[in-house]
């Protein structure tokens, strides 16, 4: 039952958009895209040679033409490669319309005797009304705008609030804070119209105090942030580093001289140096390095032995 109802309602729709207009009628005549127009020449075509001109430049030898004899398009410039245009008993019937069927038509009725009428016709084809669509936006203060839109040309808004009627023309307008209610936007044109109704919800209202401190806050910590990682990397550079240090050395020397012994060694003496080292490291301090340093100077002789030397020596490092 539904599935007839819905067939119903699109042949009725469709069929609204099917227009009928007469050549001798002085106010415009308006047809849909995609859709029948119907256009009644008003004399009988048996008896009158009949032709349609479309008036481009209002040049009878230049303006495409269309000759009918009898319900017959003899010779039909205008409508060369167009099979859905006929003529069915003194009306032209374009079954498909387009965007080029607009213009100025003017149709000639011929009597054998030479005697001609003539009679103009205005035609604007536009392209129907699509699907409705209705939106809303809302403000920090708790207002909203409402917006319409839709598919066609020359198109005309109309809007109503709980069945009042509102501003008319345009596609959008803002409400009040705290209004509610059911709103429809009806959308028109020439050939065709459409409506959208929606159920309008207060908007929020937005604390502006509430988002001040918040903002207020995140600055305060992208500064702390900032802050920190400025300290971090002071330390890095005040830190030395264990490769490539510079180690200084600090040395006590000390002289003392002792008697010369003689050595019963038939080998030749020689200058002995005797050190001590030992190295002490603690954890990030300073390496401390304390040497002791012997020297025992001989000078050559057969039966005496050269007093001895010794050095001592503290190295601090």
């Amino acid at each position: 039952m539904m599935l007839i109802f819905g067939l119903m309602l699109l042949l009725q729709t469709a069929a609204c958009l099917d227009q009928f207009c007469r050549f001798n009628q002085s106010d415009i005549c308006y047809a849909a895209v995609g859709h029948k127009l119907n256009l009644l020449m008003v004399q009988n075509t048996s008896v009158y040679d009949t032709t349609i001109r479309k008036n481009i430049n209002y040049n009878r030898t230049t303006d495409p033409v269309c000759r009918i004899k009898n319900d017959t398009m003899r010779v039909c410039d205008l409508y060369r490669n167009r099979p859905e245009v006929t003529v069915i008993k003194g009306t032209l019937i374009i079954n498909r319309v387009i965007k080029a069927d607009s213009g100025n038509y003017t149709v000639f009725f011929s009597l054998s005797d030479g005697s001609e009428t003539s009679t103009d016709l205005q035609v604007n084809v536009e392209a129907p009304i699509g699907s409705v669509e209705v939106s809303i936006s809302c403000f920090s203060s708790g207002a909203m705008r409402v917006s319409c839109s839709s598919e066609g040309d020359q198109l005309l808004y109309n809007w109503t609030l709980n069945g009042d009627p509102l501003m008319d023309g345009n596609s959008s307008f803002d409400l009040n804070e705290g209004t509610d209610g059911n709103i429809t936007c009806s959308v028109k044109n020439h050939v065709s119209h459409g409506q959208k109704n929606i159920r309008l919800k207060p908007c929020p209202v937005l604390n502006i105090s509430l988002i001040a401190l918040g903002c207020v806050a995140l600055i305060l910590i992208l500064l702390f942030i900032t802050l920190y990682l400025i300290y971090k990397k002071k330390q890095v550079k005040s830190t030395p580093g264990t490769a490539g240090s510079v180690d200084v050395i600090y040395a006590d020397i000390s002289h003392e001289s002792k008697s010369e012994r003689v050595k019963t060694e038939s080998l030749p003496t020689a200058d002995v140096e005797y050190i001590e080292i030992q190295t002490q490291k603690k954890r990030k301090e300073e390496e401390v390095q304390y040497g002791e340093v012997m020297s025992t100077l001989n000078h050559s002789s057969a039966h005496t032995q050269p007093q001895e030397e010794c050095i001592y020596s503290q190295v601090h490092k």
